[in-house]
């Protein structure tokens, strides 16, 4: 794109890309909210237990991160999750003095039925749009989400000066008596 898409005068929430997606994301919650109300978990809890069967073992920041919720309330989900049995904290194998986050066989399960909560409510708010569309769709939120991990990655850091320089050789001194 030659100019730029968006200015002072035709920036508008109705055509704002954040916007969209950011109420489109709200909305979406609720609506699966409301949908996990038969199941022992609530939406919020299975998305950290479906993130988990994909990720694996991962510290808390990691899925804080991941997931987009503040440490706070991650801890309150895994603290209930844990005490549910659908979770465990566990000492790291690649560092012990760290604590991962892993998926019991009992939380697969229950991931497992909210993906199926998940995927009629999904078909149900894609039903007015044809495959194709679906398709586009899909397609032009993976590439925007690209960008946007490429946009959030921190630059890379120049190279570092080494940590101590290197010792300069001692003049020899030309004091008397020095040896």
């Amino acid at each position: 794109m030659t100019k730029p898409y968006y200015s002072l005068d035709s920036l508008e929430p109705n055509n704002s890309v954040g916007f969209l997606i950011k109420r489109c994301s709200v909305l979406m919650s609720q609506i699966a909210e409301r949908r996990f109300e038969q199941l022992p978990i609530s939406f919020m809890q299975w998305t950290a237990l479906a993130a988990l069967d994909g990720l694996g073992c991962v510290s808390a920041s990691q899925l804080s991160a991941y997931l987009g919720h503040d440490m706070g309330a991650l801890t309150r989900v895994v603290d209930e999750l844990e005490r549910q049995g659908l979770l465990r904290r566990e000492r790291s194998v690649r560092d012990r003095r760290s604590v991962e986050i892993a998926l019991t066989a009992a939380g697969r399960r229950q991931a497992d039925s909210g993906k199926r909560v998940l995927v009629e409510l999904l078909n149900a708010l894609v039903a007015p749009y044809t495959e194709r569309e679906i398709d586009t769709l899909i397609e032009l939120l993976q590439r925007l989400m690209g960008h946007l991990q490429s946009a959030a990655e921190p630059p890379a850091a120049p190279a570092a000066p080494p940590r101590h320089a290197p010792a300069r050789p001692r003049r020899k001194s030309t004091r008397a008596g020095a040896a």
